[in-house]
Formats: structure tokens, C-alpha cells, sequence
């Protein structure tokens, strides 16, 4: 496991989820922020997925649907505590709450990071950049969302 050292697996399968105060947006693209540290522990694989529920049904798994899976943007390292390439998501499908998950990463390492989350879309018919999600750090072990 985790705690006994470096592996491709640490910190996969972990993530979080927002609920967007505005109401309910389309989102369009997302772009990811490396860590401050380790080039290793930079996010590779990555999914989004969309709801329309509020409360304590968003950590069950089955009240989301997925809006994204693919490349964080992360492929090429552009360096510590910077910005990849914005990724483009086929959704037109507006949710109020999004959940954000790694699948895997760089390299062998005990740990997940990255900096920053950015979420591109529509809400209320303006386009704009919305909800950022700033210093989300996972610098844990492997835990699984169902």
C-alpha cells in the first residue's frame, strides 16, 4: 500500500465534488495546475461528471453521470505550480454539481497533487470562468469513490 512507499497507484481514485452556487452550468472545458512539488505526482487521467442532485446524495456514486474522461492536459510537465492545456468537453447538458476525479498519474510516487482546478463553461447563457477550485492538494494514499 501507500504507506510503505512509492507506487502508480497511490492517490488514484480520489477526488472531490462542488456544488456551483450560481445554479446550474454547462461546462465546456477544464484546465488542471500542477503542484509545487514532484513532476511524479502530476495528475495524467482524469474524468468529470455531472448531477443534478444536491445534499448527501452526491457521495453516493450512482447519482452521477460521467461529462468527461480523458488527459488532464498534464501530459508535457509545464513546470511546477503552472497551468496545462485546457482539455474541451462534449457536454451539453447544464448540472448543478460536479464531481472531479484522478485516475492515474505521472509515475511512481506516494502521492497525488495538484494545484488548481479551472472549470470553463456557460451559466445563464454567459460564458464565463466559473467556480475555480484553487489549492486543492491530495497528498494522501489510494481511497476509492464509489
Amino acid at each position: 500500500p501507500c504507506s510503505s512507499g512509492s507506487s502508480t497507484t497511490c492517490g488514484s481514485n480520489t477526488g472531490f465534488y462542488v456544488e456551483l452556487q450560481r445554479g446550474s452550468s454547462l461546462v465546456i472545458g477544464l484546465r488542471l495546475c500542477t503542484g509545487n512539488d514532484s513532476p511524479e505526482r502530476d495528475p495524467i487521467t482524469v474524468s468529470l461528471e455531472g448531477s443534478n442532485l444536491s445534499g448527501s446524495v452526491l457521495s453516493m456514486g450512482s447519482s452521477w453521470t460521467l461529462v468527461y474522461n480523458g488527459t488532464s492536459g498534464l501530459q508535457t510537465d509545464p513546470g511546477r505550480s503552472t497551468c496545462g492545456l485546457p482539455q474541451l468537453v462534449n457536454s451539453t447538458i447544464y448540472y448543478k454539481s460536479y464531481r472531479f476525479l484522478v485516475s492515474s498519474k505521472r509515475s511512481s510516487e506516494n502521492s497525488m497533487q495538484f494545484s488548481e482546478l479551472q472549470l470553463y463553461g456557460y451559466w445563464s447563457g454567459h460564458f464565463s470562468l466559473y467556480e475555480t477550485v484553487y489549492h486543492i492538494c491530495f497528498c494522501c494514499c489510494s481511497s476509492h469513490l464509489s
